[in-house]
């Protein structure tokens, strides 16, 4: 038998460290975050290399998106004039 230790923190302090108790988190740090007398418990998951490998074959599947590689090069801009135009971001 062995001991795990949490860190408790309560709803709102949750709220306002969410990034911090999430990068915790992702370093092995269990933790429970409580509300109203109930208990959410965050921890990092562990997959073995099969289930990653299984996982990730599925998900390239469900992209079907014509270039899908420069998704993250476009935004939204407010013009007063338009409104809402897309804006294509220059290449990293």
């Amino acid at each position: 038998m062995y001991i795990v230790h949490m860190k408790m923190v309560k709803a709102s302090e949750a709220r306002r460290h969410w990034f911090r108790l999430l990068d915790e988190a992702l370093q092995g740090e269990v933790i429970a975050v409580e509300r109203k007398g109930q208990r959410i418990v965050l921890r990092r998951e562990g997959l073995s290399d099969t289930k990653k490998a299984k996982g990730s074959a599925q998900y390239k599947k469900l992209l079907r998106v014509p270039q899908a590689d420069e998704a993250d090069r476009w935004s939204w801009e407010w013009r007063p004039e338009r409104g809402l135009v897309s804006r294509r971001r220059p290449a990293r």
